[in-house]
């Protein structure tokens, strides 16, 4: 199982680049915004932090059959009092997020 860790860790690592948007220096908010949805439409954003599994665990006691995962957790309690939330799947389908991992090394201090 380690070994197949290592290999998804360092193809991860080695298919991350950075990728050259061009735009003008006095692009106004909406070109600037515009280049960022070009490029996060032709490449996926991946985000290493998932606080969504922990809230779900925290809050519902990972009763998932009581959570509605299309809500907009902003405007529903517990989720909108709580710092630590900042995932639902209308803000990831909005930031054009691809996909949200958690790693089993993250704790809580």
């Amino acid at each position: 199982m380690y070994s197949v860790m290592v290999v998804v860790a360092a193809a991860a690592g080695c298919s991350c680049s950075a990728l050259p948007v061009r735009v003008s220096p006095h692009a106004s908010h909406e070109e600037r915004l515009q280049a960022a949805h070009n490029l996060l439409s032709e490449s996926p954003l991946i985000d290493g932090h998932n606080d969504l599994a922990w809230n779900v665990r925290m809050f519902l006691h990972n009763k998932l059959h009581s959570f509605n995962l299309s809500s907009d957790l902003t405007r529903e309690k517990p989720w909108m009092n709580s710092p630590f939330s900042h995932t639902d799947l209308p803000r990831l389908r909005k930031g054009q997020v691809a996909a949200q991992v958690s790693f089993p090394s993250q704790n809580h201090c």
